[in-house]
């Protein structure tokens, strides 16, 4: 295992990264709730899927799920949550979805949420994606734009921190036009996109996670009723695979 991924498995095993993104968690799951109704689900991929929170609600209208992480403490809390009559249709991965054996055109959905900022090559993760899709497939994906004003701000908050506290753990600066750009080139267009953006660094200890859920639906509001897109650096776009 290399040592990128040796740090993103570190990163992503303590149960804290959850507690303190619990309500950024429920806005991923409720958007792929909305961006999926009245589709029909097939086989399913969720690539990091830490505890299974966004993917694990599709269970009933899925033929198959299969939970992909690095970190096999995630998965584990993936699997508490699976209820036993549904357990023959999930299967879990605890590798590198770049060095998984899944064949070419194996899934209708993949999701991913929260990926992209933490792989070695974004641009190779979306190839490999597209692959996987079947003709028409759907891929849910997450970007963070470091480029636009609230992601420069916490980019330059982050710098600041680190020459207080210097950490080797580096993430991905992504800007949106540049991933979208790369997922046209794999055939997958994007046909809905939900924007918000994050409070500031540090909420999480003065706000309750109810909190900050109230406060972000209220100022961008539902997928389909979204507000203030502009002010918005993270999206999550559903693309079709041409």
């Amino acid at each position: 295992m290399g040592s990128h991924i040796l740090e993103v498995k570190s990163y992503f095993d303590t149960p804290e990264y959850l507690r303190r993104r619990e309500f950024d968690i429920r806005i991923r799951a409720e958007t792929v709730q909305e961006f999926t109704k009245g589709m029909e689900l097939g086989d399913i991929l969720d690539v990091g899927c830490g505890n299974g929170a966004v993917s694990l609600p599709l269970l009933g209208r899925c033929r198959k799920l299969t939970l992909m992480d690095i970190s096999s403490k995630m998965l584990s809390l993936a699997m508490e949550r699976v209820g036993t009559d549904v357990q023959d249709k999930v299967e879990t991965r605890n590798e590198d979805l770049m060095k998984s054996n899944l064949g070419p055109q194996s899934c209708d959905l993949v999701l991913c949420m929260g990926v992209l900022a933490h792989v070695e090559s974004p641009g190779a993760v979306i190839a490999k994606i597209g692959e996987l899709l079947r003709s028409k497939g759907e891929l849910i994906l997450e970007i963070t734009d470091s480029f636009h004003p609230v992601g420069r701000a916490v980019d330059f908050y982050h710098r600041v921190l680190g020459l207080l506290r210097p950490s080797s753990y580096r993430l991905n600066r992504l800007r949106c036009a540049d991933v979208i750009r790369i997922c046209s080139e794999h055939n997958l267009t994007a046909d809905s996109v939900y924007r918000y953006s994050l409070p500031p660094p540090g909420s999480h200890r003065l706000f309750g996670q109810d909190t900050l859920y109230r406060v972000t639906r209220w100022f961008f509001g539902l997928p389909g009723q979204n507000r203030n897109q502009r002010m918005g650096n993270v999206s999550i776009y559903r693309l079709r695979k041409q």
